[in-house]
């Protein structure tokens, strides 16, 4: 399933040298985030996205194994480095650093990789690299650098260099319709949300032939961010089989999701139509979207119960229907219970308009404020899609616990045996797909900066708001993983692909056997250029005719 790394290397490489074979084509990339290979074929088939289906008539498709099978925010990274998470060490929105107790927002400049657009510049190549999500401004970069003009999820604050660059986009073209990730704070109205969706993906269009025309590239690196959230917020309007679809269906909305990857289809055949012969085009999503199946909000009572996490409010209301209450030494924080005291409308109208910086830490203080570090053993870093789970270990984390070595081992091992017995007693499935212990798949010098261990939930075993084992008892009760924040009815699976036509592909090049840490060296070898020793990634056969 994951692709063996070559080895630990130092976090920064030395550019490669340009190839002694020079190459005059040009190389347009175009990212979809979160856009699902099971619905693309699906529709491409129906009829639904001919651009796509054009070019995959054309050219090659295939199937790409991801980091998205652990760690779904891995994989823009890993396709942008092309090294895998132990290497790089980017993972999520919310992440620890080794020496740091506490969780903090993550910085894309954080990442222990380059991307492969800095050896292109290196090596003399013209690039532009627009939106690329969990990017961050490279210093002494020649090309032009777009961050968060249209992503939806936020790594910095916007801006484009070289200067006047985001001064010429902002008075041509506006600012980008749709609301940035941390200011959707409970599920947006549909009809407006799926408007300003589709409105993004036809300015990102426009945006995208202005650059194109009017600045010099060789490669061009763009992502439409408009499936990321149409997944995560539109998904229950679409499929009536999801708990949370409204009786009846909402007129107009019944292919909201399909809506929006309709739109991008059309602006990516806006922006090729007029490419000329020297032009490979690779369209490419490091992961998809189905409904949400998550237990990630009952991991933490799981953890109680086991005897590895202390926290104030652990035994919340969820325990209810189980007969459990709040045990001794679990009194909420003072920070926790001031919260508490605001009405949930007034705190979103205030996180609303704070400054998104203050809005993450605030976020931040609350979401550590709880945790009694001196009897847990166990934590779990905030996420809705994988439980990612850190155990508090002496030497890597201030207040560490968990001895390394055989005490590390055998919790480890406890755990994944404990997270595998998670039943959903509505279906009678195991709940999870895989628990995965980073240390076997991710070594690297980045390996501390990831969870220890991964939960994987099996979209077929439906968890909404209970789990069940002999060890933990019953766990949960009325609350499903959409009902709180961040609300998602659509969740992350691992359904990547990678679609390429062009004069540097050879005629009916195949993937077999592709991962996405593949996507950098073959763009580098496309371009003359030789990919670092670092990269895990391998050039793909056929793609260099």
């Amino acid at each position: 399933m994951h692709r063996p790394e070559r080895g630990n290397h130092a976090p920064r490489a030395k550019a490669p040298q340009r190839s002694a074979e020079k190459s005059n084509s040009r190389v347009l990339v175009i990212g979809l985030d979160s856009a699902d290979a099971d619905l693309i074929e699906r529709w491409c088939e129906e009829g639904y996205l001919p651009t796509l289906q054009s070019l995959r008539n054309e050219g090659s498709w295939g199937r790409l194994g991801t980091t998205a099978e652990v760690m779904h925010v891995s994989a823009w990274p890993s396709l942008y480095t092309g090294t895998m998470p132990g290497k790089h060490g980017m993972y999520h929105a919310y992440q620890l650093t080794p020496g740091e107790q506490e969780v903090h927002r993550t910085r894309a400049d954080e990442c222990g990789q380059l991307p492969f657009w800095k050896f292109l510049d290196d090596a003399g190549k013209r690039c532009i690299v627009m939106d690329a999500f969990m990017n961050y401004a490279l210093e002494d970069f020649r090309g032009i650098q777009i961050l968060e003009y249209g992503t939806w999820t936020w790594f910095s604050e916007p801006l484009a260099t070289p200067d006047g660059v985001w001064r010429e986009i902002l008075s041509k073209f506006g600012r980008y319709p749709v609301p940035e990730h941390s200011k959707v704070l409970s599920r947006p109205e549909p009809y407006g949300f799926r408007k300003q969706l589709l409105e993004g993906a036809r300015l990102k269009a426009r945006v995208v032939r202005w650059l194109m025309q009017e600045k010099p590239w060789d490669m061009f690196f763009v992502t439409f961010g408009e499936p990321h959230p149409a997944g995560h917020y539109l998904w229950h309007l679409t499929d009536p089989a999801y708990p949370a679809y409204p009786p009846g269906g909402m007129t107009g909305l019944e292919h909201a999701v399909r809506d929006v990857y309709e739109a991008v289809d059309t602006a990516i055949g806006e922006i090729i139509r007029d490419l000329d012969a020297s032009v490979s085009v690779i369209v490419t999503s490091g992961d998809g979207m189905g409904p949400n199946y998550a237990g990630c909000h009952l991991i933490p009572e799981v953890l109680h119960q086991l005897g590895l996490y202390c926290a104030a409010g652990i035994g919340y209301e969820q325990n209810s229907k189980a007969g459990r209450t709040q045990g001794p030494g679990q009194t909420k924080s003072v920070t926790s219970t001031v919260r508490d005291l605001i009405p949930l409308s007034v705190r979103r109208a205030i996180s609303r308009c704070m400054p998104r910086h203050l809005q993450y830490r605030l976020s931040m203080k609350w979401a550590n404020a709880n945790i009694d570090w001196t009897g847990t053993k166990a934590f779990c870093i905030p996420n809705a899609n994988e439980a990612y789970i850190r155990l508090n270990v002496k030497g890597r984390e201030p207040q560490g616990i968990v001895a390394r070595g055989t005490a590390y081992a055998e919790l480890i091992s406890e755990l994944q045996t404990c997270l595998k017995a998670l039943m959903n007693p509505q279906t009678g499935r195991v709940a999870t797909r895989q628990v995965v212990c980073n240390d076997d798949i991710f070594p690297g010098p980045r390996r501390e900066y990831l969870p220890d261990l991964v939960v994987n939930w099996d979209i077929d075993a439906k968890v909404l708001s209970e789990l069940r084992s002999d060890r933990c008892g019953l766990i949960g009760g009325n609350t499903a993983g959409y009902e709180i924040t961040p609300y998602y009815t659509g969740n992350h699976k691992p359904t990547a692909f990678a679609l390429a036509r062009g004069p540097k592909i050879a005629e009916k090049a195949r993937f077999t056997g592709g991962h996405i840490v593949d996507i950098a060296p073959t763009i580098l070898a496309m371009l003359g250029v030789d990919p670092p020793k670092q990269m895990d990634g391998h050039i793909w056969n056929g793609f260099i005719s």
